[in-house]
């Protein structure tokens, strides 16, 4: 599927952030329309899976069109909860993402809780802003790190473009150290 808008653009350049891999196992939290899904279920392939949840009844709906093929397939699977919520049994996944999702760096963000109970060893979680003025990049890594550190979680690359439209976007890495 090609980018053609604005938010495809972006997306598409989350989705190469997130570098997922054949084979891994990816959360996506707050899904939209799925293009985003659609991206990380080809980079995962056949062998991997991308399991995406989002509040919104009519965003789950819209991503489960849009990648109909793939949730029939198995390789993707929809929820319709917050994150908090969500019955994610005992999956681990391998990255997680999140694009435009206030939640993770507004305390108290209890997602970064269920991050934790769900996080593979070794994996990472991708966290996506569109950058409405020029401060808000330094102000989106010190939030994260402010938050996501009292969960035990460091920020392990920062990454920004000023290529998408209409706002640069970033995207932050962040993992478990090594001992934790």
């Amino acid at each position: 599927m090609g980018t053609t808008s604005s938010a495809s653009d972006r997306l598409a350049w989350v989705a190469g952030v997130v570098a997922a891999a054949p084979g891994e196992r990816v959360l996506e939290v707050g899904c939209g329309h799925g293009v985003l899904v659609t991206l990380l279920a080809a980079a995962v392939g056949d062998g991997g899976r991308v399991v995406v949840v989002d509040r919104s009844a009519r965003m789950v709906a819209a991503a489960a069109r849009r990648n109909q093929a793939a949730v029939d397939a198995g390789r993707v699977r929809l929820v319709t909860a917050p994150l908090a919520a969500a019955d994610l049994g005992d999956e681990r996944f391998d990255a997680v993402v999140a694009s435009n999702v206030r939640a993770f760096w507004t305390p108290p963000a209890p997602e970064w809780d269920v991050l934790d109970r769900v996080l593979a060893a070794g994996g990472r979680v991708v966290v996506a802003s569109s950058l409405m003025d020029p401060g808000a990049g330094p102000r989106l890594v010190a939030g994260l790190a402010d938050v996501a550190g009292s969960r035990g979680f460091a920020v392990s690359a920062t990454t920004s473009t000023a290529t998408t439209r209409p706002y640069a976007t970033a995207a932050v890495e962040l993992r478990r150290p090594a001992d934790g």
